[in-house]
């Protein structure tokens, strides 16, 4: 089968339904997804997933990478694996594509007068504040200090990650699983946000924390601190979910 990386593979995407709310509120939203887990055979790419985390994944059992007859994987899967593959073999290679095409999507951005929001972890929770990058011959730490204009969001589920010192461009909100209420409060506590997938109505309140609506837009920097951020089910199996991963 033919590498579409040799194409220069499309890296993040500003046109699914997620990235397109964003446009509303001023801003371009590129989302950067990557086949999660172990899916890709090149080791773990969600470190902190759970079982029914892993049973539910966005990145592979929902939107277009749903669309599948059978077993068959689509052009999306195939897609998602090949962009995993690369960055975990040829992570310096894959680093400057990555650079290069944020600069593609800062000229989009102006040309359409929005703010630029990337999400490098779409459907992965890699540390990419400890994944160098070079950018015009000079080697940075991270993509947040390449690019300090820029706005960079993720969700989390390792929590170790709040225990650093992340670039100021870099809004972090931990994921709640079945099983790390506790770590969640926490958090919560300490001023960073949690999201929560509700599966009815999503509450005012959640261990007394205000609950916010967090399916109009991806924009997580936007949030005020301390809060939880409610999530909807998506795809269906995870709005028949009953291993106490969505809240019902």
């Amino acid at each position: 089968m033919r590498n579409p990386y040799k194409r220069e593979q499309r890296l993040f995407s500003v046109d699914s339904t997620k990235a397109i709310k964003a446009n509303a509120f001023g801003w371009l939203n590129g989302i950067h997804y990557m086949a999660p887990h172990t899916l890709a055979g090149v080791g773990n790419l969600c470190p902190g997933s759970t079982a029914p985390c892993r049973a539910l994944c966005l990145g592979e059992h929902s939107g277009q990478a749903a669309m599948v007859k059978g077993r068959k994987l689509n052009s999306v899967k195939l897609s998602r694996r090949v962009k995993a593959r690369r960055f975990m073999r040829e992570r310096a290679d894959y680093m400057r594509v990555m650079v290069k095409q944020i600069e593609q999507l800062i000229a989009k951005s102006r040309k359409l007068d929005l703010g630029l929001c990337i999400r490098p972890n779409g459907s992965t929770d890699i540390g990419f504040e400890g994944v160098a990058c070079e950018r015009n011959g000079v080697r940075y730490r991270n993509l947040m200090e390449a690019f300090p204009e820029l706005v960079f969001v993720d969700y989390t589920k390792v929590a170790s990650r709040f225990d650093r010192a992340l670039p100021a461009n870099y809004h972090l909100t931990f994921s709640r699983h079945e099983s790390n209420d506790a770590k969640c409060i926490e958090l919560l506590e300490r001023g960073h946000n949690v999201a929560v997938v509700f599966g009815k109505e999503k509450p005012k309140l959640w261990y007394g924390f205000e609950v916010i609506d967090g399916d109009t837009h991806d924009l997580r920097h936007l949030d005020k601190k301390g809060v939880v951020v409610g999530l909807s089910p998506k795809g269906n199996k995870a709005k028949r979910d009953k291993s106490g991963f969505v809240v019902r």
